[in-house]
């Protein structure tokens, strides 16, 4: 029988990457979109992977794609074998005062507008030779974070929970960390008296509200989710994705917009615009960072994390 050294010396290890982005994405075009490769290519190194493990690796399932019981097992040692040849490979630590790296962030444009302004004098002292690109938080997210097209997201804690529930699911391959939990708060313009008097619920109620909405799919907003449980009905003349459009429609209209604490009160510091509690006891905003486990020790990431968490605390200082 040979030894484990001539099993070595007979793969061709070219064909991991290919065996690493086929059982990712269950997709041959995904994965030589991945590897920027023709799918062609992918399709002979497949072949030779069959050839090598004696089994299909991946298999119609209709209109889809499915993993075998041997495929799916070696998705875990794979990513370790990998990440251990990254790492002698890349064997120069992490140094963000000298690093030319490219960092990738979804988020939501709240949070863009807390930590993006911070994060770049940030970077401006301390790592000018990085980039740091930040992309809009969409439901094919978590499969970006997966495949390592993102870096970092940085949610609510309850759009998570509503859009990416594997996040909660798969605690071997997705982490998360609490980052900043607030109070929203309304808005309404400054010459808006009875605002200013203070609105009953039943008067906040009768209002026309502008309010945040995800998507057509699902609202995943605390304030929506409060209003369904109890049986309450708000007026809602716009609805929008974008939290930082909101201050900008009640500054032009009669409407009533409830946003984070910390973007009302930058939107305030700006436009004629003022800020009350909500008669409403909607609990408050949590937000949470989440990134790959298989990157856990990565200091690059540990790096990203570090840089938010300042951002934002610079920003509610």
């Amino acid at each position: 029988m040979p030894g484990p050294e001539r099993n070595l010396r007979t793969v061709n290890l070219n064909l991991l990457p290919t065996l690493r982005a086929v059982l990712r994405h269950r997709n041959l075009t995904r994965a030589a979109e991945e590897l920027h490769v023709t799918q062609s290519a992918i399709s002979n190194n497949l072949k030779q992977l069959r050839a090598h493990f004696g089994d299909e690796l991946l298999v119609k399932d209709g209109r889809d794609m499915r993993l075998t019981a041997k495929g799916a097992s070696l998705i875990e040692p794979l990513e370790q074998a990998l990440d251990a040849i990254r790492g002698v490979v890349d064997a120069e630590a992490f140094d963000p005062a000298t690093s030319r790296s490219t960092f990738r962030i979804a988020t939501a444009d709240y949070v863009a507008a807390i930590t993006a302004p911070f994060m770049a004098r940030m970077l401006e002292g301390e790592a000018p030779g990085i980039s740091v690109q930040i992309v809009t938080a969409r439901e094919a997210s978590i499969d970006d974070l997966r495949n390592e097209t993102v870096d970092l997201i940085i949610s609510p804690w309850r759009i998570v929970q509503a859009g990416s529930p594997e996040v909660t699911r798969a605690p071997k391959e997705f982490a998360f960390e609490p980052l900043i939990s607030e109070p929203l708060v309304c808005m309404a313009r400054d010459d808006d008296e009875e605002f200013r008097q203070g609105l009953t619920v039943e008067q906040y109620l009768s209002r026309a509200h502008a309010s945040f909405h995800l998507d057509l799919r699902f609202h995943a907003s605390l304030e929506h989710s409060f209003l369904i449980k109890r049986g309450i009905e708000q007026f809602d003349r716009i609805r929008t994705s974008d939290f930082t459009v909101l201050p900008l429609i009640a500054v032009q209209s009669n409407c009533i917009v409830l946003l984070p604490r910390s973007l009302a009160n930058m939107a305030a510091h700006s436009m004629p615009l003022q800020i009350a509690p909500c008669p409403l006891p909607i609990p408050d905003l949590e937000l949470v960072m989440v990134w790959n486990r298989r990157r856990d020790r990565d200091p690059e990431i540990e790096w990203l994390k570090s840089i938010v968490k300042r951002a934002v605390g610079r920003h509610l200082v």
